[in-house]
């Protein structure tokens, strides 16, 4: 396992939007630590897909720190930036007229990767997606699975050090299902902490998970 992959520690996190009568994140405390597989679930609403956003530094809580090994997200959001990958979910985040080899160069250059890395990592991520038949082809030419493999590899692209997948297994068929679960296990393999966001019911495929927890009433239960 790689020396320089850190945990993942939320401490403390909590969230209210305006106007509600109960935060939606009360004093939520997680560690994910190197090489770790998380299944997050919960009810539609209760707040799944704001502690993602928060773990991977796109908003900010009202209290708490997020910290990736030595890194804050507050001090060194650039940094901090480079090394998570996140898939948010229902929103494409596709330009219809780029190939899919254009999507991957584009989010190759977004996460500031060496020029020398881009091309083999666009590379890898056709392969593990099973997408290098569709490597020239617009994506308003794609199905909704294959729309959703495009995702996912521009997701990992860069070999982050932590993956947020936020409902990652919409639109998937059994073979899509089947790219990610070997995608988390490479992810584990190398080093990275993993998590994978459902609905509470919805199947967690063949995907291995260290831990299951669930949201509910603004904390993090065993699920």
């Amino acid at each position: 396992m790689p020396a320089d992959r850190p945990s993942l520690r939320l401490y403390g996190i909590t969230k209210r939007w305006p106007g509600a009568e109960h935060p939606v994140l009360n004093d939520v405390t997680v560690v994910l630590e190197p090489g770790s597989a998380m299944h997050l679930s919960g009810s539609n609403g209760v707040g799944k897909t704001t502690l993602l956003r928060i773990a991977a530094g796109l908003i900010r809580p009202e209290a708490g720190s997020v910290r990736l090994g030595d890194l804050d997200v507050e001090k060194d959001r650039t940094s901090f930036h480079r090394r998570i990958g996140f898939l948010a979910a229902a929103s494409t985040g596709l330009y219809a007229r780029l190939t899919v080899r254009d999507h991957l160069r584009f989010w190759s250059r977004v996460a500031l990767m060496e020029s020398a890395e881009r091309t083999p990592a666009c590379e890898r991520a056709l392969n593990a997606f099973e997408l290098r038949g569709l490597a020239d082809r617009r994506v308003d030419r794609l199905s909704m699975g294959q729309r959703q493999r495009v995702r996912l590899a521009g997701a990992v692209l860069h070999d982050p050090a932590v993956v947020m997948l936020d409902e990652p297994m919409t639109s998937l068929d059994e073979v899509g299902v089947a790219l990610l679960a070997a995608e988390v296990a490479r992810l584990r393999s190398a080093g990275a902490a993993t998590v994978l966001c459902s609905p509470s019911g919805e199947a967690e495929g063949p995907v291995r998970f260290d831990r299951r927890l669930t949201l509910r009433e603004g904390r993090l239960v065993e699920a």
